[in-house]
């Protein structure tokens, strides 16, 4: 796939941050990027595959608020535009709540906890439940395999990947979809406008 993207270079933020602030801002722009990227590849990838990148994208959102938390003590936070500090705002509605129905810790949590820690004891049995029932109903698993390949690489457990897309698929509705929507824009939108404050 050939990238939109052409390579150039900007002012390096960093000389005049701090280690705490300078770890901030990379993560920041690791995650916006992290985002954007994974939103190519929902965009390009075939749905088997797509299945994987959009919890992945939810699971940075989580990250993200854990960021934001720490953004309130530090020292660049005097240097923050007023556009920076609204877009601040905006991210910290959408991510900060964490009660037990807030997007972040109701939704995003457990999301990226089955994503990424496999550890399916530890969610909401109700809901795994029902979907592991589905497993042991059926009378064959869907598999892919790599045609004339006899590696250890050869074979994709799609019925796994089908667990996990209709267990996300749980916690979302549309007015979900839309809070995770407007918050990934706002991530970028806040580290884009934090540079460039860093930047003047």
């Amino acid at each position: 796939m050939t990238s939109p993207y052409e390579s150039g270079f900007v002012k390096n933020v960093f000389q005049q941050l701090d280690t705490e602030c300078s770890l901030c801002v990379l993560g920041l722009c690791l995650a916006s990027h992290d985002i954007a990227w994974h939103r190519t590849l929902i965009d390009n990838s075939e749905v088997e595959e797509s299945s994987y990148h959009f919890p992945a994208s939810l699971s940075i959102l989580r990250e993200v608020a854990k960021i934001i938390m720490k953004i309130e003590g530090l020292p660049f936070r005097t240097h923050f535009s007023q556009k920076t500090e609204d877009l601040l705002q905006h991210l910290k509605g959408d991510l900060m709540p964490f009660q037990d129905d807030s997007l972040t810790k109701g939704t995003l949590k457990p999301i990226r906890d089955v994503t990424f820690h496999y550890d399916f004891a530890k969610a909401d049995q109700t809901r795994i439940g029902s979907l592991l029932d589905e497993i042991k109903n059926e009378c064959e698993l869907k598999v892919r395999a790599s045609s004339g390949d006899n590696s250890i690489l050869r074979y994709r457990y799609t019925f796994a990947d089908a667990f996990r897309s209709k267990l996300v698929a749980s916690y979302l509705t549309k007015d979900v979809v839309d809070q995770i929507t407007v918050a990934a824009v706002n991530v970028i939108a806040f580290t884009d406008s934090l540079l460039a404050d860093l930047s003047s």
